[in-house]
């Protein structure tokens, strides 16, 4: 048993790496600048490079990516671009709706999937 967990755990370790790392390159790779969606379209072209420099997006795509892996090693997870408020605290208020529907999902799954592996009898 305690072999199973250790697996599992070191398995844990490349498969959280693997997904912050697609998460990233996702964010790069989709069309349009996240700037526009938090100042608009027609925000000044120094207000712009202003923000630019302070989130970063300035900076090299591996000091980014450094910097990412970093932030979310010490759980900071950064502002929300649309409300400016931090997704931690955004990720909390919603924790408890979340972990209420995983529970109904896993008992709703349970009540389907063990009468059903027992037919036919």
């Amino acid at each position: 048993m305690r072999g199973l967990i250790l697996r599992r755990l070191v398995a844990l370790l490349p498969t959280m790496l693997g997904t912050a790392t697609l998460v990233f390159l996702l964010l790069h790779l989709v069309p349009g600048d996240p700037l526009d969606v938090m100042l608009g379209e027609s925000a000044a072209p120094a207000a712009r490079e202003e923000l630019r420099g302070r989130l970063g997006l300035d900076r090299p795509l591996a000091v980014q990516y450094g910097a990412y892996l970093a932030a979310a090693a010490r759980g900071d997870l950064g502002e929300s671009i649309r409300s400016g408020r931090p997704v931690a605290d955004l990720v909390a208020e919603r924790l408890p709706a979340t972990a209420l529907l995983a529970l109904v999902a896993c008992l709703l799954a349970a009540c389907i999937g063990i009468p059903s592996a027992r037919w036919p009898p």
